[in-house]
């Protein structure tokens, strides 16, 4: 009797002990939920919830983000937490098509693989030198793997790109400590703003899809941890900029009042003509939830893919990460369209 007494009483204690933890945990939850809701009020009021972000729960980490117009699919890369290969997601609405990469000799490709974009039949997708070509057939010929089909050196190690019209765009991320650049690659800009990393932008030829050569046409200064890019015209620039649990930030700007001021940076025996991005040329910044990513201007709206809610970092799964939000273009921003 007084073993089956002391039994249950422990069943019990334990019971209680785990009602109390769950209890902590969901208060926790909803803590940390009413916070961003609130943090991030202003963001939520007007940004449209779009498609789920892609691999929620496997090892997935979501960083590039792209609309591929010619196929009329949104692409996003990341890589696997757990080392293994990284992907390519082909997202059709809810539809989510996983390819697995592969290096030339087979093996796994598990490069960070920060950004995405296309040119033609060749998607570009960053890696430790610049960046490393994929064939879209390959890509989309449905048996679930793709291999790499080349590279582009690029002078900076880049964590994001895009393509616009024949040109790359390869930039870099900055941040104390973890992620330096090289001296020769921060500036005091001619607002008096400090920049830490750069864009280095590449003519590519088309029949080849390589840049036309290994010397940047130009190099645009920015502002550090800079994680995504796009154009919303010819004359208007956004980036991206997040690390960690620190609040995300949208930055605008006019490219009509980007500067040149004699500024060069050598490279090799040429010196290529370098532009800053600084606070003369921002339009608006707006802030948005943590971890945001690459990425994309569709429709009208600004589209942004976090990586929060990765089985990585998970907390976004119980706030906003689990969804690519849509942000209308801010007043100041719209006027100048």
């Amino acid at each position: 009797m007084i073993t089956r007494f002391l039994v249950k009483r422990i069943v019990k204690w334990v019971l209680r002990i785990l009602i109390a933890l769950l209890a902590l945990v969901l208060l926790a939850v909803g803590i940390f939920f009413l916070r961003d809701r609130i943090m991030y009020s202003d963001f939520y009021d007007v940004a449209e919830k779009g498609m789920k972000a892609p691999g929620l729960w496997n090892g997935y980490v979501s960083q590039g983000f792209d609309y591929y117009e010619a196929r009329g699919v949104y692409l996003s890369c990341g890589y696997d937490k757990s080392g293994d290969a990284s992907s390519i997601y082909i997202m059709n609405g809810e539809e989510q098509t996983q390819v697995e990469l592969k290096n030339a000799d087979g093996t796994d490709y598990t490069g960070h693989t920060g950004g995405i974009d296309t040119y033609g039949p060749y998607i570009y997708i960053t890696g430790a030198k610049g960046c490393d070509l994929f064939l879209v057939d390959d890509v989309f010929d449905g048996d679930g793997k793709a291999t790499v089909a080349g590279e582009i050196k690029t002078i900076n190690d880049p964590a994001y790109c895009t393509v616009r019209g024949d040109l790359l765009y390869a930039g870099s991320f900055y941040d104390t400590g973890k992620y330096e650049t090289p001296m020769e690659h921060r500036f005091t800009t001619p607002a008096g703003d400090r920049n830490t990393a750069i864009i280095s932008v590449y003519r590519l030829d088309p029949t080849t899809g390589k840049a036309v050569s290994e010397v940047p046409e130009v190099v645009i200064s920015t502002t550090s941890q800079v994680q995504g890019m796009t154009f919303i015209n010819d004359s208007t620039m956004v980036l991206s900029s997040s690390y960690g649990l620190s609040t995300s930030l949208i930055r605008f700007y006019d490219l009509n009042k980007m500067e040149a001021n004699g500024t060069t940076l050598k490279v090799g025996e040429v010196d290529v003509p370098v532009w800053f991005l600084d606070s003369s040329a921002l339009v608006e910044t707006v802030e948005a939830p943590p971890m945001a990513e690459e990425i994309v201007y569709h429709d009208g709206k600004l589209w942004i893919l976090t990586e929060s809610a990765s089985m990585k970092y998970i907390f976004g799964k119980f706030t906003s990460g689990n969804h690519i939000y849509g942000l209308p273009l801010p007043a100041s921003v719209a006027a100048l369209q």
